[in-house]
């Protein structure tokens, strides 16, 4: 499987006008014009990319939260981790 990054990478791309070339870890979201309604979408085709489903919970303690590209890529890893390790 290609490298996580790479595929969110290139996911979030096609959501936006920006090429992956210039999308980084540390790229902010609302810096790259995602709103919310994007970002429901791309979670959407994360979860089919990688047969994965990431946790909606509106529990402070426990949601994802995913201000960066980064932070969508660690959480889509350790997701993987979790389901590897089941």
């Amino acid at each position: 499987m290609a490298d996580v990054l790479d595929e969110v990478r290139s996911i979030i791309a096609k959501h936006t006008s920006v090429g992956v070339e210039a999308l980084t870890p540390e790229t902010r979201l609302d810096e790259i014009g995602v709103e919310s309604v994007d970002l429901v979408e791309i979670m959407f085709e994360i979860e089919e990319q990688f047969m994965i489903e990431v946790p909606y919970n509106t529990n402070k303690e426990t949601r994802l939260e995913f201000t960066t590209i980064g932070q969508i890529t660690e959480g889509v890893r350790s997701i993987l981790a979790k389901s590897t390790a089941s």
